[in-house]
């Protein structure tokens, strides 16, 4: 159940006893010392406290109106009946109040009821004495005893029902203690009642009855109210003080009252009627100052302290009590009273008894104590953990051989050392911190790591468990339990090596490099704290070293890379090797600084780089990324590749610092990526025809089929951007597939003046990787009707020359088939001619790059001219591409090209157009012709 429920909170301590700075201490903190958070709980003890106080208020008016009326009784002759009339009044009071503050509390209600109705009996007596108006003293004395007497048998239960039964003591020591208690009680009792002049044996038995009755009640009463103050918990002895003071008092305001009744004393009367008001009052403080039990969350005091010293000192006040009564009475008296004589002999005896148990009962303590050390030193001797014991300075006081052993000198002085001198000075702060946050009883239950001089000059690593005692009263102590951990820090670090650190160049690696970034990331957020960056370093060239001079020439030149950085930078800079020819380099500076460092850098990795097979050049691109607050070390690596995969696009030697625009390309990517795949079933691609045109017949002969892909958001997406996201996502054979079978569909529906057009289509070097390409072909071909020799599959020069055997296998499968293979793009990259005599190709295709200056460049008008002729030579069909304007036109024709393509000719078109043109013109297609495009 929750704490801030207000029925199992205790009364907040020193709320009861009218302390203010309790009251707002309670009104704060809930029972446990924590910040109250129930308003709920606030509330129940602000009302408590309200009720406290008028009951305190109550209380002091009556005793101060009671006071009053005795006084004005004892003062003037024939008002008796009002001072104990006023005296019943404030038994009632006494009686109300302490019924209320009992109700008020969970531990000790019972007690308290208990002795609220003992108040209310004597009134009963003074009632009926009053209604009756015996004429024999005697008489109205049994009236006021009769009802009285189950009234102290009460207030004697009540007594002890305020303690709790485990407080109890038993055995021998106890029952002296009462039986010592009990007859200096009744020595003083009896006295007080008959006074020094009365005999026993002067009483009827019926009164000797009545009266040994009061006494032994009365003496039973403050008995038991001793025997609490002896056991109560410390920080309840107030209210035991208060509750024997009020017992005394008004057992001797009884038995002076009935003194003076037997011996007709008015003087006597007025001082019992003081006392016994004064006893009540003091028995309604003590229901006030009662705190309660230390139940539910409250940590129970221990029995030693206070509580401990008067139950020494109890049995001696006892004994002195009654040599105090024989004393007085034979001084009174003149005589010796042999019942009294009798009663101190006893209370000798009982003492002696009483001092001898205590004794004994010590000295098998002392020796108990003295084996259960032996036997936990002899336990922390041999166990594998040091154990140091502190005080509140933080002090040696006490330390196990284990730690001597541990530190390689047994015999090294360590108790009486401040253990901040002991430890190394970097951990002597978080050691005393965390050590006086213990104190504030805050500590983290994790172990507390620290470091201690060994013998040999080295330092010991040790972590240890706190258990702090201080608040303990009979240990008062810090206990650190201490395990050597060396062996296992020395473990951890050299795993971390291994795991941060790149075992090729001895830099760190990838996760080396993203714990830095981190620190730094973190560090950025703070006042004062200097600019950092990130430079991310891709090598190029690294490719030729790997296949000319083997691997470890490799790691040799990316070694000497590595060293070229790290002497660059400064020493607290991070230079890492994330994997394969990238570096990154983590620098702090201002903008310009950080552009500066990189170039320098570009220039130290384009110096040539000597080694044992040869003298290698290497170049770089540099991706720069500034760390700023918020950002996460995922978020700073995707950053900084796009920085450096701009750098690349712009060419080698550069440098590119990151801005939003690169994220956003990056993020429209992603989003086509996304967006890619099914985009066809949803009616987002479409395929477009270009015309290819017979420079000697100077009309359509073939058409390109070419995708399009207009997205519903991003509008018109062009081939080159959606087709490398097609590849990376894995969906390009797909759309090829559906592609091929919607040209199909197209080419066979297409009127055909002359003879039946080719079909192109252009295949991606992943679609021929996926060994699916003939089953394509043939199933597209099966499903349109499309005769294969219509069919031409543009294939790039790389794809046809890609390792493996598979891919010749595959396209000689394709001819045999009546498919024929276009070699794409000739000239875009590193073509060579001599290769045109091996590929199993049936069409040349020029790539635009031939086209562009075919009129005006002497140079590739004879290059291209040289092709032209190998193809014709060799039996293939020349077509160009990209043909923009008449004098590329013409040039070709002059050259000998068979077949064009480009804007000057045609654009791409849709079916329903190609259709008009084929139908209207009879697929005559030339510039300055009615039937051009």
């Amino acid at each position: 159940m929750p704490w801030g429920t207000p029925a199992q909170d205790p009364a907040p301590r020193g709320l009861a006893a009218g302390s203010c700075e309790g009251a707002e201490r309670a009104a704060a903190l809930t029972p446990r010392g924590e910040p109250l958070r129930d308003p709920l709980w606030c509330a129940a003890r602000r009302a408590e406290m309200h009720r406290v106080d008028r009951l305190r208020w109550v209380l002091l008016g009556s005793a101060v109106l009671v006071a009053g009326t005795c006084a004005v009784s004892a003062a003037t002759s024939g008002s008796g009946v009002a001072g104990d009339l006023a005296v019943a009044v404030m038994g009632v009071v006494a009686a109300v109040v302490m019924w209320c503050a009992g109700s008020s509390r969970q531990g000790g209600a019972r007690g308290w009821r208990l002795i609220a109705v003992a108040p209310l009996l004597p009134v009963l007596g003074f009632v009926a004495d009053v209604a009756l108006a015996p004429g024999d003293p005697m008489q109205r004395v049994l009236l006021r005893w009769l009802p009285t007497v189950p009234g102290y048998l009460l207030v004697a239960l009540g007594a002890l029902t305020l303690v709790d039964r485990a407080r109890r003591r038993r055995g021998l020591r106890s029952a002296v203690e009462v039986a010592l208690f009990g007859t200096a009680c009744v020595l003083v009792v009896q006295l007080l009642v008959l006074g020094p002049d009365r005999s026993w044996l002067d009483l009827r038995p019926s009164e000797a009855l009545v009266l040994v009755a009061a006494v032994l009640v009365t003496s039973a009463t403050v008995t038991s109210a001793l025997v609490l103050l002896g056991v109560i918990e410390g920080h309840r002895q107030p209210m035991a003080l208060a509750l024997l003071a009020g017992t005394v008092l008004t057992t001797t305001g009884r038995a002076l009252a009935t003194s003076a009744l037997l011996s007709d004393a008015p003087a006597t009367t007025g001082l019992s009627r003081f006392l016994v008001a004064g006893g009540l009052a003091l028995f309604a403080a003590a229901a006030l100052a009662d705190p309660g039990p230390c139940t539910g969350n409250d940590r129970p005091l221990p029995r030693s302290g206070r509580s401990t010293q008067l139950g020494q000192v109890l049995p001696h006040l006892a004994m002195v009590v009654a040599l105090l009564g024989a004393a007085g009475t034979e001084v009174l008296t003149g005589r010796i009273d042999p019942v009294m004589v009798t009663g101190v002999l006893l209370c000798a005896v009982l003492a002696t008894v009483h001092r001898w148990v205590t004794a004994r009962d010590e000295q098998r303590l002392g020796a108990r104590l003295r084996r259960s050390e032996s036997y936990f030193r002899s336990l922390v001797a041999s166990s594998g953990d040091a154990v140091l014991i502190l005080d509140d300075d933080l002090r040696v006081t006490w330390a196990s051989p284990t730690l001597g052993t541990t530190l390689g000198d047994p015999a090294r002085p360590v108790v009486g050392r401040d253990l901040l001198q002991l430890v190394h000075p970097e951990d002597a702060l978080p050691v005393a911190r965390a050590l006086h946050r213990d104190a504030d009883g805050a500590r983290s239950r994790e172990p507390l790591p620290l470091r201690m001089a060994h013998a040999d000059g080295s330092w010991r690593h040790l972590e240890a468990s706190v258990s702090d005692i201080r608040t303990d009263a009979g240990a008062g102590a810090v206990v650190l339990h201490c395990r050597d951990t060396t062996e296992r820090v020395e473990r951890e670090r050299a795993l971390e090596q291994v795991a941060f650190t790149d075992p090729v160049t001895g830099l760190p690696n990838r996760a080396g490099c993203a714990r830095a970034a981190e620190e730094a990331l973190a560090r950025a957020g703070t006042a004062g704290a200097p600019f950092t960056s990130l430079l991310l370093l891709e090598l190029q060239g690294l490719d030729e070293v790997r296949d000319h001079a083997g691997a470890d020439v490799l790691n040799a030149v990316l070694v000497e890379v590595g060293r070229r950085l790290r002497a660059t930078v400064r020493a607290p800079e991070v230079v890492a090797r994330l994997g394969g020819g990238a570096f990154a380099v983590l620098v702090e500076g201002p903008a310009h600084a950080v552009d500066q460092l990189a170039d320098r850098c570009l220039s130290l990795i384009e110096q040539p780089v000597d080694t044992a097979a040869g003298i290698f050049d290497l170049a770089a691109s540099v991706g720069v990324v500034e760390l700023l607050p918020g950002a996460t070390v995922p978020d700073l690596m995707s950053r900084a590749e796009l920085a450096v995969r701009a750098a690349a696009g712009s060419g080698p030697g550069t440098a590119v610092r990151y801005r939003p625009a690169l994220g956003n390309a990056a993020a429209r990517r992603d989003r086509l990526r996304d967006d890619l795949p099914g985009a066809w079933t949803r009616g987002e691609f479409a395929v477009l025809f270009q015309p290819v045109v017979s420079l000697e017949e100077q009309r359509v002969t073939g058409i390109e089929a070419l995708l399009r892909w207009r997205h519903p958001e991003l509008g018109e997406v062009p081939p080159a951007e959606f087709v490398p996201v097609a590849e990376r996502a894995g969906v390009m054979d797909e759309l090829q597939r559906w592609a091929l079978e919607q040209a199909a569909r197209a080419a066979v529906t297409l009127p055909s003046p002359c003879t039946p057009l080719h079909l192109g289509v252009n295949i991606s070097s992943s679609h021929v990787a996926a060994r699916t390409l003939v089953g394509d072909v043939a199933a597209v071909l099966h499903a349109t009707g499309l005769a294969p020799e219509r069919l031409v599959l543009e294939i790039t020069e790389a794809t046809v020359m890609a390792d493996g055997d598979h891919v010749g296998v595959d396209i000689e499968a394709l001819r045999l088939m009546g498919v024929h293979v276009a070699l794409d793009d000739f000239g875009a990259g590193r073509s060579s001619l001599a290769d045109l005599t091996r590929l199993p190709i049936d069409v040349l295709k020029l790539d635009r790059s031939f086209v562009a200056r075919v009129d005006r460049d002497p140079k590739s008008r004879a290059l291209c001219e040289s092709v032209v002729t190998i193809g014709r030579a060799l039996g293939l069909d020349v077509v160009a591409e990209g043909v923009e304007t008449p004098a590329q036109l013409g040039a070709l024709r002059g050259l000998g090209c068979g077949f064009a393509q480009g804007f000057l000719l045609a654009r791409p078109m849709r079916l329903a157009e190609l259709t008009e043109l084929l139908s209207d013109g009879a697929g005559v297609l030339w510039p300055g012709l009615v039937g051009s495009r």
